[in-house]
């Protein structure tokens, strides 16, 4: 095929401006390797569709509307690779700028838009998933310090644009097995492959879960024999010992359920039974085609038959033919009457010998005909084989793809607590305090106080003997004597000290308060800060009375179980491990610390709690924090934080809401978690329903239709010029505030504390000016309502238009955010917000 399409008009097809070193002779957009790896994709798209059209399909174009195909795929790959020119900085005439990039990004957009649009088949997912790749990465490229990886990066996405137009279709599939010889052989082959390899997966996994079985059953076993032998109390770490017992026993049992699930529902008896649809499938196809097969090897065998048969009456007839000739000849030089009996024998000859073969011609005819027939019958059998052989393996396909993902899924969901769990035992058997069951076991014997013994030495005498008094247990038999001989001493006077016959009494009231005594001088000196002194705490755990943790709990900084050497805060009761107090950002509140709070993922106007004017606190503590010390940090909104740094924040944010402290916090992060709420909010800060508005208001804005039209027309400046601002500018700024009068109180006063917070004259410290603002939060505060597809590509295209709004938001606050009542300004107004605010 590829001799005749370059015959094709395709073939005088003229080379684009600009791209001549890289086109080739045939007048393909042909590119190197090094340059993108387009030739493949764009070849076989005007292969894909010319095959198509020539096999009579009715959804594909022409073959001579392939040239249009071409011209507008080169189109494409102009404006590409006039994106990379300016991005790498190949284009030495004009300065290479984030705007100027970011426009010839659009143009990039938009022309692909056309062409997807034009030819449907080359819009799929693969397509747009690697038009966003293009865009995640034009976003992210530095230009004030481009690195090595950066330009890779930027390059093997243009590279996967280029692979997305040459994804094989089904259809093209079709019709390279029709085109090939032994084409639903080889599609039959691969069908019974498939019985086969399904058949050796259905083995590999049945003994996999068979082992699964059989260890799920010992576990078990392991656990009920050893539970009553481990379980002592005061041993060392019994409490871990205990949790992996039943772990163990969870374990176990919900492996036994995942393998009964796995034999009866998920994976075994339904692969089993496809597996039987397939080759029953499989069987009746090859019956089918090796009977059309056989139909037309007899076919070409009658006709083989009628040919030879054919070509051997013609010659009996010629040679009849000559010999009649032959004999006439003689007859008209002799004329005798035996002459002319011999002439009419051989003419009776040459008729009968005429009549044969004709009628071998036609049967000739005839068996050519039907070969012709059942050629084409064939043929129509081969496409409708082909399609039912692709639908088979297609459905196989997908049952061997469901049951796959439902059994590691199954699989993933048994091991995945795994993991954790063994890392819990492991840091929670390196906070234990080696001695300390030991000191609990004897603490809880509660022994009689044992007297120091005492040995004194007795001289001899001739009336006693030598003997040893234990003064210790003298005077313990005194202690015990003491009631009755209180009693007989009770009217000796005061001078006894006792004082009253009560003295009894007294005694016991005095040991009771030497008792309470010792307790207080134990607890004073066990003071709740005492065990955390030469901890380095944080900030915010400074602002906790800690005490050691008495019962297990769940760390509000790691949000993992505390067992041993946690720390507890008395007046908010807020659980955490001692290393953990180094980076806590929990202060506290002096009262008992609410559980967590869904924040991210959930409708703002319902973190407000009634305040329908009101601002989520995250966005007022962040940018709070953001304007007191980050003002003049350069890049403050563009550089992203430490992803784990911003997740812990994220998390204390949810756990401690309001009082979570972030002067300790990178700036950067900061920012990061504001973004974050932002974008995961289910629906942004400009409801979806106003979004075909705000864009239609961008592109008049931005001059979209003459810009399409190749007009050249600049758009606007968005720059408050007072009186002297440009009519079109001041026409999109009174038709935003029109527009967003139809937000809801809590939409507005959110919306208006950000973008005042956004507006600041240190922009030559921070190098975020209204326009960079506008490119980080026009996704942020805006976007379509999600499809089904991966990528968007309108959201894609809207990209500008989004940081078109925002910027002109940031511009022009003063006179879109006019209101009668009071507004909601920063805290940090001051040092961001201009002196023109109109409240």
């Amino acid at each position: 095929m590829a001799p005749a399409l370059c015959s094709s008009p395709v073939g005088t097809l003229k080379r684009p401006s600009g791209l001549s070193r890289h086109a080739s002779a045939a007048g393909f957009p042909f590119y190197t390797s090094g340059t993108w790896g387009f030739h493949k994709g764009y070849m076989r798209a005007a292969l894909t569709y010319g095959h198509a059209a020539e096999a009579g399909e009715t959804s594909v174009i022409e073959v001579e509307d392939i040239p249009s195909l071409l011209r507008d795929v080169a189109r494409f790959a102009e404006a590409v690779e006039k994106l990379k020119d300016m991005v790498l900085g190949e284009v030495k005439e004009e300065p290479c700028s984030r705007p100027a990039v970011h426009e010839c990004l659009g143009e990039v957009l938009r022309v692909l838009r056309q062409v997807i649009s034009t030819y449907p088949l080359l819009n799929t997912v693969e397509t747009l998933t690697a038009a966003g790749t293009l865009i995640s990465k034009v976003k992210g490229f530095s230009y004030e310090g481009t690195t090595d990886a950066q330009k890779k990066d930027f390059e093997k996405a243009i590279e996967t644009i280029a692979v997305a137009f040459s994804t094989v279709s089904a259809q093209e599939v079709d019709i390279l097995l029709q085109r090939s010889e032994g084409g639903v052989d080889s599609a039959l082959n691969y069908a019974k492959s498939i019985a086969k390899y399904m058949k050796d997966i259905i083995s590999y996994v049945d003994k996999r879960i068979a082992l699964e079985n059989e260890f799920s059953k010992g576990l078990q076993r392991l656990y009920q024999s050893c539970k009553q032998n481990i379980i002592q109390e005061h041993m060392p770490l019994l409490s871990i010992i205990s949790l992996a017992l039943e772990q163990d026993s969870e374990q176990s049992c919900g492996l036994q359920q995942a393998t009964n699930n796995i034999y009866t529902h998920s994976f075994l008896q339904p692969m089993t039974q496809r597996r039987q649809e397939h080759e029953k499938k499989r069987r009746d196809i090859k019956e089918q085609w090796q009977r059309a097969k056989r139909k037309l090897a007899d076919a070409e065998s009658n006709l083989r038959k009628a040919r030879q048969l054919y070509m051997s009456r013609c010659e009996e007839y010629e040679r009849a033919r000559i010999v009649a000739n032959k004999v006439e000849e003689e007859q008209s030089g002799t004329g005798s009457g035996s002459t002319t009996k011999a002439l009419d024998k051989k003419r009776r000859l040459e008729e009968e010998a005429r009549n044969k073969a004709e009628e071998a011609e036609a049967t000739y005819r005839t068996c050519i005909a039907d070969a012709t027939t059942q050629q084409q019958e064939l043929e129509d059998m081969k496409v409708n084989m082909l399609k039912q052989i692709q639908e088979l393996i297609r459905q196989t396909d997908q049952i061997l793809r469901a049951c796959t993902i439902s059994y590691y899924q199954t699989m993933h969901v048994q091991t995945a607590a795994l993991p954790v769990h063994f890392q819990t035992l492991c840091e929670s058997c390196k906070l234990y305090d080696p001695g300390q069951q030991y000191a609990a076991y004897v603490k809880n014997l509660q022994l009689r106080t044992e007297m120091p013994v005492q040995y004194q030495f007795e001289p001899f005498s001739a009336s006693k003997r030598l003997c040893v008094v234990f003064a210790g247990r003298d005077h313990h038999q005194a202690h015990k004597s003491w009631p009755s001989t209180l009693s007989d001493t009770d009217s000796v006077g005061p001078g006894s000290g006792l004082g009253s016959p009560t003295s009894s009494t007294g005694m016991k009231q005095i040991q009771a308060s030497l008792v309470y005594g010792i307790n207080g001088i134990e607890s004073e000196n066990a003071a709740p800060t005492g065990p955390f002194r030469n901890v380095g705490l944080s900030k915010a755990a400074k602002t906790h009375r800690l005490r050691k943790l008495r019962t297990p709990s769940k760390c509000r900084e790691c949000d993992s179980y505390v067992y041993f050497q946690g720390a507890e805060c008395e007046e908010c009761f807020l659980a955490c491990h001692k290393k953990c107090l180094e980076s806590l950002a929990i202060q506290c509140g002096h009262k008992k610390l609410q559980g967590r709070l869904q924040l991210f993922g959930r409708d703002f106007s319902q973190v407000l709690q009634g305040d329908v004017k009101g601002v989520p606190f995250i966005i007022k503590k962040c940018i709070t924090e953001i304007e007191r010390r980050a003002l003049k940090m350069k890049g403050i909104y563009r550089v992203n934080g430490v992803k784990t740094r911003v997740e812990k924040l994220c998390q204390a944010f949810e756990n401690g809401k309001e009082l979570v402290e972030l002067s300790q916090a990178s700036p950067h992060d900061i920012s990061n978690v504001l973004k974050l709420y932002l974008r995961q909010l289910p629906e942004p800060i400009m409801p979806f329903r106003m979004y075909n508005a705000l864009m239609g208001l961008a592109k008049e804005s931005l001059n979209s239709d003459a810009s399409e039209a190749g007009e050249g027309v600049k758009s606007p400046e968005l720059v408050d010029r007072g009186s002297e601002t440009e009519p079109e500018v001041l026409v999109l700024v009174e038709k935003l505030r029109e527009l967003l009068k139809r937000l809801p109180p809590a939409n507005i006063a959110t919306l208006k504390y950000i973008v005042q917070h956004l507006v600041s004259e240190l922009e030559q410290d921070n190098k975020m000016s209204a326009s960079n603002l506008g490119i980080v939060f026009g996704p942020t505060l805006m976007r379509p309502k999600p499809t089904g597809a991966t990528v968007s590509l309108s959201s894609l295209v809207d990209y500008p238009h989004q940081a078109r709004i925002v910027e002109a938001l940031i511009v022009f606050q003063h006179v879109i955010f006019i209101s009668s009542s009071s507004s909601v300004c920063s805290p940090g107004q001051s040092q961001v917000c201009t002196a023109s605010y109109l409240h």
